[in-house]
């Protein structure tokens, strides 16, 4: 029983200490719960958060812990262990922050751990951290990995369907490899008619990532769904689009 318990124990401790680092960061102040004006939240995560400035979360994450040299499987295990036991919202940023520092075989050879972080994802800012890091591993063998965005693309879980929308590119300027035009143009056509406000911002985000790649293709793609493309992807959309065009689009849209 000892030797089971020692190393749950000192996982427990790994997140106390993170958990204590940024409470202090914070100046003391209690994990408040989200708040429907607050932009991170928009009221819809169960998280609590400590609304410290970013830079200084990153900041406090360089600095280390007493766990930073550990080997490197064990870390896996410990941030592993952090984001899916903290409910504070800066906590489980400093894991994502600690897996996007390993090098991209790191991140492969852990992809199924990297992947189920997506369950616990209801926010948007978690969210773009893991298509971040999703967009990698994905980007190393779209043939391998590419059934698991198929699989979130159908799930019930909105963060799913967003995360197979944004993680196909994140930005596009950070891939060397692209998928298909089609197939981007597949998963977008999929959830066109989507409900939740946040899959209608990844819908919008991905046409606009898809342009930055294939603008050609992009640019008639959207005159044909102008009319379709949700409210809340529809800025994002359009953003790199000359005037002229926006203006064409807009017109398709009012039309229908």
């Amino acid at each position: 029983m000892k030797t089971q318990s020692r190393p749950k124990q000192k996982l427990e401790l790994a997140k106390e200490e993170v958990e204590a680092a940024l409470l202090k960061l914070s100046r003391g102040q209690k994990p408040q719960k989200w708040l429907a004006e607050n932009y991170i939240g928009a009221g819809v995560s169960n998280l609590s958060f400590l609304d410290t400035k970013i830079p200084l979360v990153r900041k406090r994450f360089s600095e280390g812990f007493s766990f930073s040299e550990e080997a490197y499987d064990e870390q896996w295990l410990i941030w592993n262990s952090i984001w899916q036991n903290s409910a504070i919202f800066e906590v489980m940023l400093l894991a994502s922050y600690w897996a996007a520092s390993r090098p991209l075989d790191e991140l492969i050879e852990r992809s199924a751990l990297v992947f189920g972080w997506v369950d616990k994802v209801d926010n948007w800012a978690h969210s773009d951290e893991m298509s971040s890091l999703c967009s990698k591993i994905l980007e190393s063998s779209h043939k391998k990995f590419l059934p698991v965005f198929e699989t979130w693309a159908r799930s019930s879980n909105p963060w799913h369907r967003r995360q197979s929308l944004v993680g196909l590119l994140f930005y596009a300027r950070f891939r060397k490899k692209y998928l298909p035009f089609s197939t981007i143009k597949r998963f977008i056509e999929d959830h066109l008619n989507d409900s939740h406000f946040y899959v209608q911002k990844g819908v919008g985000w991905t046409l606009r990532e898809c342009w930055n790649v294939y603008p050609d293709k992009t640019e008639a793609f959207l005159k044909k769904i102008a009319h379709r493309i949700p409210p809340a992807g529809w800025t994002a959309a359009t953003e790199k689009l000359k005037p002229s065009v926006k203006r064409q689009l807009t017109s398709l849209r009012r039309s229908r």
